[in-house]
């Protein structure tokens, strides 16, 4: 009979230097740490460093804030090491809001110090997901941080996100490079400063469903590198620039953004185009039973039959 996992509980006055001891405490065979409602202040980040943890808070009540001049992310789930040294696995977040506290944040990179070494590749988002295999994060919400909301890197699969909110982010919602087989649903990201969902490198054979794309101030979906995903019953809308963009990296054909494919997607409000593929390497993208309503500007393509659209409204 497999022996239980240890459960720690942990209060707000013991805050973020509190919640890294709890994880400590479990050790290498994992655990529980219990948050109680409250706010939690960080004054650097909560990394979960070992597999099989779980960090769960009682709800939207429990808060973990970055701390002024912290400039640093405020949750990782895997190996702070420039390259990250292990693979961390079945790991959960659960229930609990970040503040990353913006404005009292002086640098986007930790410690101000931008992909020099060690750790100066990690922005200063709200939750950072590194090198994972089976990470669950679930009804947490990532508001106000210096650079993104969610950030999944360094080569992560079979994440699941549900219930994930994002909202007045420097940069963007949730921004995914070197991810795979993953799937992302119930999201809700809203007035971040640049794109509700942004996918730069190696984002492939991924799922994003039933989600909005609110008020964001550049793009609701900004695609590079990034192939053979499916889109499903979405809403973009009011978006700055494109509701959705998809291209390569600069003249890199291999970067190519396609495959890609759009099932039930409303995108309404763009002050650019609903969908601008932007490069003819962008191939095969599909849509089906789309609709473009009250878009500056429908349907661009870098050249005329990139999209293959069986299904598509334009209003």
């Amino acid at each position: 009979m497999a022996e239980e996992k240890r459960v720690f509980h942990v209060k707000p006055a013991e805050g973020g230097a509190g919640i890294n001891r709890a994880i400590t405490q479990c050790g290498k065979e994992g655990g529980e740490v219990v948050l109680e409602r409250g706010t939690y202040e960080c004054p650097s980040p909560v990394i979960i460093r070992t597999s099989g943890i779980t960090l769960r808070g009682a709800g939207p009540a429990t808060k973990l804030r970055l701390m002024a001049n912290a400039n640093c992310p405020v949750v990782i789930v895997g190996d702070e090491a420039n390259v990250p040294r292990e693979t961390v696995r079945s790991v959960c977040v659960a229930d609990l809001a970040i503040d990353g506290n913006r404005t009292q944040q002086k640098s986007e990179c930790w410690n101000g110090q931008c992909d020099t070494a060690t750790s100066s590749a990690i922005r200063s988002s709200g939750l950072v997901v590194r090198r994972a295999k089976d990470v669950l994060v679930l009804r947490v919400s990532a508001d106000n941080c210096r650079s993104g909301g969610l950030v999944t890197e360094k080569h992560c699969r079979r994440l699941t996100v549900r219930e994930f909110s994002a909202s007045r982010n420097e940069f963007d919602g949730l921004a995914c490079y070197e991810t795979e087989d993953s799937v992302f649903s119930g999201l809700y990201l809203h007035d971040n400063k640049s794109a509700g969902i942004s996918t730069d490198l190696d984002f492939d054979h991924n799922v994003i469903s039933d989600s909005r794309m609110v008020r964001n101030g550049t793009h609701g979906i900004f695609m590079r590198n990034s192939s053979d995903n499916q889109f499903q019953n979405l809403l973009i809308s009011g978006s700055g620039r494109d509701g959705v963009f998809m291209d390569q990296v600069d003249q890199k054909t291999g970067t190519k953004s396609s495959g890609n494919l759009f099932t039930s997607v409303t995108v309404t409000g763009s002050k650019g185009a609903a969908l601008r593929v932007n490069a003819a390497s962008c191939k095969g993208t599909v849509l089906t039973q789309c609709v473009f309503t009250g878009n500056e500007r429908g349907l661009q393509e870098a050249v005329p039959g990139l999209v293959d659209q069986r299904s598509l409204v334009i209003r």
